[in-house]
């Protein structure tokens, strides 16, 4: 007997067929019910804030306001959420004391098709909309850890910043949202040498799910305080990316509530560890790129055992992501000695990354479904398939034809909590 699943791929989906016998598990986040009505439940938030004033009364007439949203290497729907919140700070300011500035960190820049997919053509057309450029920082001081703290320098003199976001779990800084808008979304490429650098990222509590204990974590909570963010409006989302809940407020405060939902719906048990693990970067526009891929393979590599497999469906077809990324992992042998590079000579390219992919490329091998040249894929230490059947036919042929499958259909959004 054969069971049928379905995977989230670019756009689209992949329909794959497993012999039952083996199939272990599938996790899946706990689908919660989109909000009948996404505008006034936002509005509502901003005006029951947690753990603050209602968004009206934090800002003055006069202030310069900065808006920082998210690029489009995240679903948060900031299409649905800019009209709510601007319409509530227009209460106060005019729009023309409103700069809306896509928070992208060490990310390319949104062109102007970009932007109008992202947030919408009248929200482009009407209002000055810039996305933050790393050599556009100023230096505000240095957190605990010694991390410099640099954020763009718009943000820095604005006399007030509120933040969009979507809580995910992450794979080293805990969950997405809240913090993530001030530092990476604005920081300097310094600063990400710095959170990201190799001892924070090899830290234990380094791991989605966690914030406290979490070095990343903390340190960008110390830069956001900083930077002053002074309010939040984030989201959860279910698989029809539908808000299901608002969470607006003080930036710390709102934000552990947030995580603390998500939690409660992305967490799922797991009794032990499988052979073979099948899952994907959960579809557009999270598999745009290789670079991103590495949060599935991370989930993955949770619940897979040490000599077990990993099978990720990806579509990329923004190719590989940073050029820095792929010469990293091209330059060296095997992942120990990617390891090895980064230990040696950091800052390097974006290390954290290939630290991530290398770290589970020491316990397992990967297997690509992508739109990727083969030659790509190889050099990246994976390799490359055309279809989960013909991955999950190597697989079987090495591991056994008793192996255990589990599958997580929409990879990043799923936190593993293992029993044993």
């Amino acid at each position: 007997m054969e069971t049928e699943i379905k995977l989230p791929y670019g756009d689209s989906f992949l329909s794959a067929r497993l012999p039952a016998k083996n199939l272990a598990c599938v996790l899946s986040k706990r689908e919660a019910r989109g909000l009948e009505n996404e505008g006034e439940a936002i509005t509502r938030a901003m005006r029951e804030p947690i753990g603050c004033p209602p968004l009206r009364q934090c800002v003055k007439p006069g202030d310069k306001v900065i808006v920082l949203v998210t690029d489009n290497t995240r679903p948060c729907p900031d299409e649905r959420l800019l009209p709510p919140i601007l319409a509530e700070l227009e209460e106060v300011v005019p729009p023309e004391n409103i700069t809306i500035i896509v928070a992208v960190g060490l990310h390319p820049p949104l062109d102007k098709q970009e932007l109008v997919k992202k947030l919408g053509e009248d929200i482009v057309a009407n209002y000055r909309v810039i996305n933050h450029d790393v050599n556009q920082t100023t230096h505000i001081g240095t957190t605990s850890r010694g991390t410099p703290v640099e954020i763009n320098t718009e943000v820095v003199k604005a006399d007030f910043r509120i933040s969009t976001g979507f809580i995910e779990p992450h794979f080293f800084a805990g969950f997405s949202g809240g913090r993530k808008s001030i530092a990476p979304g604005v920081f300097s490429v310094r600063a990400a040498y710095h959170n990201h650098g190799y001892q924070m990222i090899e830290h234990p509590r380094a791991r989605a799910g966690i914030l406290k204990g979490n070095p990343v974590h903390e340190d960008l909570v110390e830069q956001a305080q900083m930077a002053k963010l002074n309010f939040i409006v984030n989201v959860l989302l279910n698989k029809r990316r539908e808000i299901t809940h608002v969470v607006a407020g003080d930036p710390i405060k709102a934000h552990e509530r947030g995580c603390q939902l998500e939690l409660e719906m992305a967490g799922v048990k797991v009794a032990r560890r499988v052979d073979i693990t099948i899952t994907t970067n959960s579809g557009a526009p999270l598999d745009l790129d290789l670079y991103q891929t590495c949060k599935g393979i991370d989930t993955a590599s949770q619940i897979t055992r040490d000599g077990g497999i990993i099978i990720i469906a990806s579509a990329c077809n923004y190719g590989i992501g940073p050029e820095a990324y792929r010469e990293l992992h091209a330059s060296a042998s095997s992942p120990k000695e990617v390891l090895r590079k980064i230990r040696r000579q950091e800052p390097i390219g974006v290390q954290w990354q290939n630290q991530i992919l290398a770290r589970a490329q020491l316990k397992h091998d990967i297997y690509l479904i992508s739109n990727l040249p083969d030659s790509v894929v190889e050099e990246m230490m994976m390799t490359p398939a055309g279809s989960i059947e013909e991955a999950l036919a190597k697989a079987l042929a090495i591991l056994g034809d008793d192996a255990e499958i589990a599958v997580i259909p929409e990879g990043p959004l799923v936190l593993p909590l293992l029993t044993d």
